[in-house]
């Protein structure tokens, strides 16, 4: 096998050397380049909207009857008009706060109450009996109204948009209101409430199987969330029941449930221990993330096809197959490959070009040379190669006997 020597680099092409000297490329190369600033637009909008969105969130806290939040879900404008009417609003999330007010005779607003445990429920319970206070229950369930009154309990629903009329019996507890609009399946909570009461308790717009509106002791029920709504406080006269059920003392302590109170059943999650910006900041990498995904998940194109003036000298093609062999040990390959190039040889020298049985080549060789036949069997037979050694030394008794024709 012939001796490894030192790969050669291969000369650049012209292109090659032009776009590397600064000349200007050519028109269909840069496509990719084009869609950068696309990229960076799209980048730059998610960083926007994610700052915008951790902005909107430090000024209100969005919810089911959030008092501060001005979303159609959010009780912004009952607050505020509450307010101009001289009505000083507390927002509670801790039911010792709310079961404080209650002990001094306060009202308290309870915008989840089917959310509490039993402790809560009972301890909000406690505080109304003894402190003689209002307390204002926003759709409460079976379970949470059996822990406050046994007076009240659930009958059925309004499943559809309807318009409701006090009956003539209400007296104060239609609140001023002639008509309520509730919305049905399509409301905050599903659909709305009826209440059936019983002893000193008292309903109030009649629909079907139940009250809308139950009072008992200082117990208020509303059937609906969204009497309270921004969305749904407009309808009717929901804001007029609004207004004069929760105004009539001027204070109020609206008690939105939190997880974070220690009396809730729900302990604390891993989650609840993160800061607020860490929900907007994870949207954030969610959308860098998609977007990242899409670009480099993009397809670049048509391949294009490069011409490569590239000459590679014969002599370096022997060499580098030589090296192949040399390295993969394939010695009986090489072997072959230099008795098929001696036999190419030596056919031409003796005019048996078209001859191609190695029976015919040894039966031409034989007159011209001093081997036997089994010796030139041997030499461009298929005998096998143990070793490098063999291989060399075949390669010698080859060339011996190709000069040995040309004798």
């Amino acid at each position: 096998m012939s001796p490894a020597a030192p790969p050669r680099r291969a000369v650049p092409s012209a292109t090659a050397y032009a776009s590397t000297n600064g000349a200007p490329p050519p028109p269909d190369a840069p496509a990719a380049e084009r869609r950068r600033p696309w990229l960076v637009i799209l980048v730059t909008l998610a960083v926007l909207a994610a700052v915008l969105a951790s902005i909107a969130r430090g000024f209100y806290r969005d919810g089911p009857l959030e008092p501060d939040a001005p979303t159609a879900q959010g009780s912004k404008a009952v607050v505020q008009v509450l307010e101009d009417l001289d009505v000083e609003v507390d927002v509670d999330r801790h039911t010792a706060d709310a079961a404080d007010v209650l002990h001094d005779g306060g009202t308290v607003l309870v915008t989840a109450p089917s959310s509490l445990s039993a402790e809560q429920l009972t301890t909000l319970a406690d505080a109304r009996e003894t402190g003689d206070g209002r307390l204002v229950l926003i759709q409460p369930d079976f379970v949470s109204l059996s822990y406050i009154t046994p007076d009240i309990a659930p009958s059925g629903t309004i499943r559809v948009p309807t318009d409701v009329s006090p009956g003539p019996d209400c007296g104060d507890l239609a609140h001023g209101a002639r008509t309520l609009h509730v919305p049905g399946e399509d409301g905050l909570n599903g659909s709305s409430t009826l209440y059936r009461t019983s002893g000193q308790a008292q309903g109030c717009f009649r629909s079907g199987e139940g009250s809308l509106i139950a009072a008992a002791d200082g117990i208020l029920v509303l059937g609906s969330a969204d009497l309270l709504t921004n969305e749904g406080v407009a309808a009717a006269d929901n804001s007029a029941l609004a207004l004069n059920a929760l105004g009539s003392t001027g204070e109020l302590t609206w008690y939105v449930p939190s997880p974070s109170d220690p009396m809730s059943t729900s302990g604390q999650t891993i989650l609840s221990y993160l800061p607020s910006w860490a929900g907007p900041l994870a949207l954030w990498l969610l959308t860098v993330a998609v977007i990242a995904l899409l670009a480099l998940g993009r397809r670049f194109g048509p391949v294009v096809v490069e011409p490569l003036p590239v000459t590679v000298r014969p002599q370096e093609l022997v060499l580098g197959r030589a090296r192949m062999l040399q390295q993969s040990g394939s010695r009986d390959a090489a072997a072959a490959s230099l008795r098929s190039a001696a036999a190419t040889r030596l056919a031409d020298r003796l005019g048996l070009r078209r001859e191609s049985a190695l029976d015919g080549l040894l039966a031409a060789l034989a007159p011209h040379v001093d081997h036997s036949p089994e010796q030139l069997r041997a030499l461009l037979g298929p005998t096998p190669v143990t070793s490098d050694q063999d291989l060399v030394r075949l390669a010698q008794d080859l060339d011996r006997l190709e000069k040995e024709i040309d004798r």
